[in-house]
């Protein structure tokens, strides 16, 4: 993670032969389509040097839809306030919600860039960014490096002023994630942060199992789960709550061992990190990015 920090002035890399998973700390990769709003080629690219807030959304999403109203209000205050910042959109509509797309456009008046393809959750920018829910947001800074993702709702505007509004001087932490399923039921999650002056960061945990009940004529469990249980050890507080202390170096790899669920059939968790800086804001709580993740069982 430390080297992807050092090279922050690189400028975006090319379209990727597969989907990557976009992280806190991660260049981001170029996305390239056909503009809906503009005309003509949309790329994430030509933005490199301003504040991007990256949306991946669709008119036929009730969630995207639904914070629209919010996002469009911050962004353009922020825009206003700021020449270094743009929004960039990536439309998942397909053929047969086209007219969704176009109607939310005209209505809310959106003229930054959108691109479209038609592909719904085919579209190829989502594939190569490895999106599975909407709304995705991220923040770019003007290096073209994530700085954080999620970034939704009464958090959005607080945020942005906290980084577009510090001059691009945030240097931004590293978060990324991997789980092991080690045979036996338990897990191992392996969390990599990197903290750019080497100061403790505080992170949470959060995860729970899920176990699937079928059919009684369904021995072999060959069709759909008629049911589901999740279980989640604590629904109010994160399962693990860590302080991550750093030496010499500023990148590190903390591993958490996850005990076993009788009857699980995949475990899924999260992991947040507390951005420092920001311990005053939301009342005390702080703003976080966050990772997931989640490993199915053998049946």
């Amino acid at each position: 993670m430390r080297i992807v920090i050092l090279t922050l002035i690189m400028l975006f890399a090319a379209i990727p032969a597969q989907a990557y998973t976009p992280n806190v700390g991660d260049r981001a990769n170029e996305i390239s389509g056909r503009d809906v709003v503009n005309g003509g080629v949309a790329n994430l690219s030509d933005h490199l040097g301003k504040w991007i807030f990256l949306d991946f959304w669709a008119g036929w999403c009730g969630p995207c839809i639904g914070e629209l109203p919010n996002m469009l209000t911050e962004t353009r205050r922020v825009a206003a306030e700021h020449a270094d910042f743009q929004v960039f959109a990536v439309s998942l509509d397909a053929d047969s919600t086209t007219n969704l797309l176009h109607k939310y456009i005209k209505q809310h008046g959106i003229d930054y860039p959108c691109t479209y393809d038609g592909g719904g959750w085919d579209t190829v920018q989502s594939r190569e960014w490895g999106i599975n829910s909407i709304p995705a947001t991220f923040l770019i800074n003007p290096q073209g490096v994530i700085v954080a993702s999620n970034l939704r709702g009464e958090t959005l505007g607080p945020a942005l002023d906290f980084f577009v509004g510090g001059d691009g001087n945030y240097a931004p932490i590293g978060l990324s994630s991997n789980a092991t399923d080690n045979g036996d039921g338990t897990v191992d999650i392996s969390l990599e942060l990197f903290s750019p002056d080497h100061a403790p960061l505080t992170y949470e945990i959060d995860y729970y199992h899920v176990i699937n009940h079928y059919a009684d004529d369904d021995p072999e469990h060959e069709g759909r789960p008629v049911s589901r249980d999740y279980i989640e050890a604590d629904e109010e507080n994160a399962e693990i709550s860590a302080s991550a202390l750093f030496g010499e170096f500023g990148d590190k790899v903390f591993s958490h061992r996850i005990s076993a669920v009788d009857g699980s059939a995949m475990m899924g968790y999260s992991i947040r990190v507390l951005l420092p800086g920001t311990e005053d804001m939301f009342d005390g709580e702080g703003l976080w990015v966050s990772d997931r993740g989640r490993v199915s069982f053998d049946s």
